[in-house]
């Protein structure tokens, strides 16, 4: 068995910022909230609360401390409510994800109705909306969607970090067709881009897909989706326990790759693992190159 990794692999920047802030706070002690999973990883989250994080669903069971707000940040009047009733607030916010909902508020107090394209129910689209709460916004998923919005003379458009390029581009197609003036933000985080990218070129290389990371991550299913699309045996698991050996017995060219929230060594065990199943070893990290 021959097993390809791509050269990038492990956290995104901006879960690796919201780690260390966590940790700089675990360093200075006392009660430390998660207002939400920090990220969309259960074995990480797990790891956190063994070192102390708490995590919560509500602001209103805090009753002092520091409250962690995660990197796909929130409503900013939580942000607010917490401050007035005296909590430390550490914004772990992923710096893609402040910029569409920056860019959403600006659009408001321009008088542009805003579009967003996600998932309604994602925590960061649930932020967006609260930065542009005073105006008009739309949520939606697909082009279908666009059908029923009703016709606009300005409209704004922001998309969810995570979404993907090619659903981005046929909704915005369609969503002209309602509008006069149409401005185009693409807020989708360049590094999944990126790694979209090299995962893409990697599936049509290999036999079989081992996509790893948190089932609530957005970024990891669709990894899992692109995959399958193009073809390939894929298989979607969180961690090395879930591995089933059996089936992958046989396959000569298997590749690994996770999301944006799955720790680097979580993919470096599934890799041993797999190279158990062969003595000859052959372990592949690659570095596919785009013009």
């Amino acid at each position: 068995m021959k097993v390809f990794v791509p050269e990038e692999i492990g956290f995104c920047f901006g879960v690796r910022r919201a780690l260390q802030l966590v940790e700089d706070e675990l360093r200075k002690g006392g009660k430390i909230y998660s207002l939400g999973d920090l990220i969309h990883n259960p074995q990480v989250v797990e790891e956190l609360r063994r070192k102390g994080i708490k995590t919560v669903g509500e602001l209103s069971q805090i009753r002092e401390g520091t409250v962690i707000i995660r990197s796909h940040g929130v409503n900013p009047s939580l942000i607010e409510e917490a401050r007035e009733r005296g909590l430390k607030v550490v914004d772990t916010t992923c710096p893609y994800v402040l910029k569409a909902q920056r860019t959403a508020n600006l659009l408001v107090q321009n008088s542009y109705a805003v579009v967003v394209v996600g998932l309604r129910e994602h925590p960061e689209v649930q932020g967006i909306i609260g930065n542009a709460q005073s105006g008009k916004i739309y949520v939606i998923k697909n082009s279908q969607e666009v059908e029923k919005l009703p016709f606009m003379k300005k409209v704004g458009v922001v998309v969810q970090t995570t979404e993907t390029l090619d659903n981005f581009e046929d909704i915005v197609k369609n969503l002209i067709k309602k509008t006069e003036e149409c401005r185009v933000f693409n807020t989708i985080c360049k590094v999944i881009m990126r790694r979209r990218a090299l995962v893409r070129e990697l599936a049509r290389k290999v036999e079989a897909m081992v996509v790893v990371g948190g089932r609530n991550s957005a970024n990891t299913r669709q990894l899992v989706e692109m995959c399958r699309s193009i073809g390939v045996d894929t298989y979607f698991i969180e961690r090395k326990e879930d591995l089933k050996l059996k089936e992958l017995k046989g396959i000569e060219r298997i590749g690994i790759i996770g999301g944006t929230s799955t720790p680097e060594q979580t993919i470096k065990e599934i890799r041993d693992e797999l190279l158990s199943l062969d003595q000859s070893h052959n372990s592949f990290k690659i570095n596919i190159h785009h013009s």
